[in-house]
């Protein structure tokens, strides 16, 4: 049985429960929310989108970490060996340009144990703000 949010951004969205992500900690600053779902939009492709299930108003632009910095990837393997996505908050200015990423906090999604969390790396060679070219 598919369950449906209601959400400013997209409409009303229709989802297999079994897409779910649980957050145990939530997101930092974002706590309180558990769960969370993962939708690709046409009109904004290649960016997908982080949607909060119990607060359908809360959402991030994110962007697989291949396409971001695929140099980094091995990196951040190397600390999640289980994981089955990396996702990178992708922040969005009033210019499109330059558009920029979190390497510092990518979120890691299982995608066997439907559980996510985002990682604060401790490295200052990380930016917060990763412009994509």
């Amino acid at each position: 049985m598919k369950t449906k949010l209601k959400t400013i951004q997209f409409g009303e969205l229709e989802f297999e429960p079994s897409i779910v992500y649980h957050f145990p900690g939530g997101l930092p600053g974002f706590e309180e929310f558990h769960e969370f779902i993962v939708i690709d939009d046409k009109d904004t492709e290649p960016l997908k989108w982080l949607l909060s299930v119990d607060e359908p108003n809360i959402g991030f632009p994110v962007l697989e970490l291949l396409q971001a910095a695929p140099e980094l990837k091995s990196e951040i393997q190397k600390e999640e060996l289980n994981l089955s996505s990396t996702l990178v908050v992708v922040t969005l200015h009033r210019d499109p340009e330059p558009l920029t990423v979190n390497l510092k906090a990518p979120i890691i999604l299982n995608n066997s144990s439907k559980t996510g969390r985002q990682v604060i790396l401790d490295s200052d060679k990380y930016s917060t703000k990763y412009e994509i070219k």
